[in-house]
């Protein structure tokens, strides 16, 4: 018979993969970090929003 040894690639694969994983997390937290640094560029006054009469009236002149 002959002995079943763990399989060495599979230790190999987990650090790899957190690795990966940690990579990922800190480009998402780039991300948000640039997200936050545009919010704070914007002015968050009133936004002028067309009312529904405006949107529609956009819609008028086109052709049937």
């Amino acid at each position: 018979m002959t002995a079943i040894g763990r399989n060495p690639k599979g230790h190999e694969e987990i650090p790899i993969l957190d690795a990966s994983l940690a990579l990922q997390e800190e480009g998402l937290r780039l991300l948000l970090a640039e997200i936050r640094a545009l919010q704070a560029m914007i002015p968050a006054g009133d936004r002028e929003l067309p009312t529904d009469a405006e949107t529609e009236s956009g819609f008028d002149n086109m052709p049937v």
